[in-house]
């Protein structure tokens, strides 16, 4: 990314500090604003009056991802015509710091790491596109649901457990006292699940994505929606990029080798999307107990003698692989109607 001015941003709820610096390094200002929206409106016309600029298009925000604290400052700067990228925080610490680590932390500093970090490594940064309203609303309520959902198994898990150690007149006691609170979670999860159908309908091209991945044996509409937001709407992962898809899902062996050292397949990645990987396993599993193509490749694969982990995390990248080939052609998945008979 080319600018003129670096200006990295440590964003916390309440607050946020910055430091403005030039691509020699120089440090021309550094402060602190609240981190609501007439102050942000603010920090720009500061930006723009201490450099004397018409626009921000020369300019370039940097900041650590931090969820939702950094939603008013991204979309402000970007309608002011700025730059943006976010960055992940261990990124910005393992290039700046090294594995020594900071010898002293406070948030001026990090802001002022964050800025250098865009002067050292521009070459590395990638422009930040605000997400589609509508795909954004997706996400809230999917992490919504999955709330609820959790909160579900808190209640239930526990009686399910009790049963077989404790008398019957004490299980169902406890269900007494928690069958109105679990009828009420799943009303609510139901009417999530209303309302993220009718965004999905409201939105074409969201529409014919959703009837596109949710064809491909093994993805159900809750990993259809997953699959959607991690992409973006595939904008984030083009159709053309399942292995870097699978690689973000932790699903692609890293290698690794040394000199004349024997290659090999490093574990899955920690910093995967575990939510994906976790229903990409779930679809994989299900696949792995049909007589289906992929039932036959799980059957087959076993027969081998390869391991059930092995050939599961294989069934996670053909589902993967499925997923980008359908948006990619922009067709239905056909499924293999070969049905294996004893």
């Amino acid at each position: 990314m080319k600018f003129t001015y670096a200006v990295g941003c440590d964003v916390g709820k309440l607050s946020f500090h910055y430091c403005i610096l030039k691509p020699s390094g120089q440090r021309i200002y550094e402060s602190m604003m609240n981190n609501d929206q007439d102050s942000i409106q603010g920090f720009i016309e500061q930006i723009k009056s201490l450099l004397s600029l018409d626009s921000l298009s020369d300019c370039l925000l940097c900041m650590e991802y931090t969820g939702i604290y950094t939603n008013w400052l991204a979309q402000l700067w970007l309608a002011q015509g700025g730059q943006l990228s976010i960055v992940p925080a261990q990124k910005i610490s393992s290039l700046i710091a090294g594995d020594q680590g900071w010898d002293e932390k406070n948030d001026c500093l990090d802001a002022r790491r964050i800025a250098e970090y865009c002067i050292r490594f521009s070459d590395k940064l990638r422009p930040y596109q605000l997400k589609k309203r509508s795909l954004e609303q997706i996400e809230l309520l999917q992490r919504q649901r999955q709330r609820l959902l959790n909160a579900v198994n808190m209640l239930e898990i526990p009686v399910k457990e009790a049963k077989g150690f404790v008398e019957d007149q004490q299980v169902d006691l406890l269900k007494e006292h928690q069958n109105e609170s679990v009828k009420a979670l799943r009303a609510d999860i139901k009417k999530i699940e209303q309302q993220l159908k009718v965004i999905i309908e409201q939105d074409e091209e969201l529409s014919i994505l959703f009837e596109q991945v949710s064809s491909v044996e093994g993805v159900g509409p809750v990993t259809a929606r997953e699959i959607l937001i991690a992409t973006q709407g595939f904008t984030k992962f083009k159709p053309s990029q399942a292995k870097a898809f699978a690689r973000y899902a932790g699903v692609t062996p890293r290698e690794w080798s040394s000199g004349k050292s024997v290659r090999k397949r490093s574990p899955n990645s920690k910093r995967a999307n575990q939510r994906i990987k976790a229903l990409l396993t779930q679809g994989a599993r299900s696949v792995a107990a049909t007589n289906g193509e992929l039932g036959i490749y799980y059957q087959r694969k076993r027969a081998e003698g390869k391991p059930f982990l092995s050939v599961i995390n294989a069934l996670r990248n053909k589902i993967i692989l499925r997923v980008f080939a359908v948006v990619r052609n922009q067709v239905m998945y056909e499924k293999n109607l070969n049905i294996c008979l004893d």
